[in-house]
């Protein structure tokens, strides 16, 4: 960890939930990532628990995460690094500087900027949701089969839902069939 005085002329950073960030002017270094090559860069130096790459660096120096095979792939070379992934829970940092109309309204309204998922904070509810049914087993229907492409789609989503917590596997009989439809992006 790096400390000293603050200059006047360090940039003030805040983080998601809107709280100002210490940051203690630039520092110049040439990190060893394992690619074989020199990565010269200023850094800035933040008051927070995990350093972060931005994305600067990564466009600058041609290189690409796979967050999938867990590595720092450096597209000039082709040469891979291998890494481990972080999975804290990690506030996005954005920098605020000026006095215009759109930055007040970011400072008043922080949320917006925040991305779904993970960063939204679940409050705890005494809410149950259920759906009545008539006593004995349901109607059976032969399943349907999805088109490759929707089945895909469908389980990566499906996926995404249980690793957030926003939804958990069931083994009840009951079920609707599934309807997906692309969006005008055709996403």
């Amino acid at each position: 960890m790096i400390r000293g005085r603050r200059s006047s002329s360090s940039p003030v950073l805040f983080a998601a939930n809107g709280s100002t960030i210490s940051t203690y002017g630039f520092i110049a270094l040439q990190p060893n990532l394992g690619l074989r090559r020199a990565f010269p860069w200023r850094f800035m130096v933040a008051d927070v628990t995990t350093p972060i790459i931005g994305s600067d660096f990564l466009a600058h120096f041609h290189l690409l995460p796979d967050m999938k095979q867990g590595q720092l792939v450096d597209a000039k070379t082709g040469l891979k690094a291998n890494g481990t992934a972080n999975r804290k829970e990690l506030s996005s940092i954005k920098s605020l500087i000026g006095n215009t109309p759109y930055h007040q309204l970011l400072a008043r309204f922080p949320k917006i900027t925040q991305a779904p998922g993970r960063h939204q904070q679940h409050q705890p509810h005494s809410t149950m949701h259920f759906i009545k049914t008539t006593s004995g087993p349901p109607e059976a229907c032969r399943p349907r089969r999805l088109a490759p492409d929707k089945l895909k789609a469908a389980k990566a989503e499906f996926n995404l839902l249980l690793e957030e917590g926003i939804i958990q596997p069931s083994k009840s009989p009951w079920a609707a069939p599934l309807h997906m439809a692309p969006k005008k992006e055709n996403t």
